[in-house]
C-alpha cells in the first residue's frame, strides 16, 4: 500500500463568516493523501491505475472557487468528489488550512482535517473490500427484492456486504 500525496496546493479563496473574508479573501493550503495499491499502476506504467494528481488538483480548485462559510464544508465537499474518482483508493486524508485567520491576534493557520478508511469487512464472510457507500449500500443491487432487503437489514444491521455476498442474495 502506498500514500499518494498532493501537498501544499495554494488558493486565494473567499470562505468565511466575516464580511472582509468574503470581499478580500484569504490564502488557503490544501493537502490530499490517497492510500491505494500502486503495483498495477507501476507494472503497467498507467495513469488510469493510480490517483491522478491533476484530477485531485482540479477537484480542490473547483471547491475552493465556491465561497462557503466554513472550511469544514469545503473539506467534506472535496472528500465527496474525490472518493468516487479512484476505484483502488482504500483511504483518503484531506486537510484544508486557512492562513492567517482574522482572530484579533497572530495565528499562523486554522485547519480542519479528516481521514476516512474505505476498507471494511463483510459481516457475512469477513472478506475485506472497498466501500465508499454510506447508508443504503444495497442500492448497488437494485434488483434485490424488498423482503430480501428486510432480511439483510435484520441480519446485518445495515452494514454493507461484499459484492459476492450481495450477489448470493440477489440471485
Amino acid at each position: 500500500m502506498a500514500w499518494i500525496a498532493l501537498e501544499g496546493m495554494h488558493f486565494h479563496a473567499f470562505h468565511g463568516t466575516y464580511e472582509a473574508e468574503k470581499i478580500l479573501g484569504t490564502e488557503y493550503i490544501v493537502d490530499v493523501f490517497v492510500k491505494a495499491k500502486i503495483s498495477k499502476a507501476a507494472k503497467n506504467d498507467s495513469l488510469e491505475d493510480t490517483a491522478n494528481y491533476e484530477t485531485i488538483f482540479h477537484i480542490c480548485r473547483l471547491e475552493m472557487e465556491t465561497p462557503r462559510q466554513l472550511i469544514e464544508t469545503v473539506l467534506v465537499n472535496i472528500i465527496e468528489r474525490i472518493k468516487h474518482q479512484f476505484p483502488a483508493m482504500q483511504a483518503l486524508r484531506v486537510r484544508v488550512r486557512k492562513c492567517n485567520p482574522a482572530l484579533g491576534g497572530r495565528v499562523d493557520a486554522s485547519w480542519v482535517e479528516e481521514e476516512i478508511d474505505f476498507m471494511v469487512a463483510c459481516p457475512r464472510c469477513k472478506t475485506k473490500f472497498i466501500s465508499y457507500e454510506e447508508g443504503d449500500c444495497w442500492l448497488r443491487f437494485p434488483n434485490l427484492h424488498p423482503a430480501t432487503r428486510e432480511t439483510l437489514e435484520r441480519q446485518f444491521g445495515g452494514s454493507c456486504l461484499c459484492d459476492d455476498c450481495l450477489k448470493t442474495y440477489a440471485g
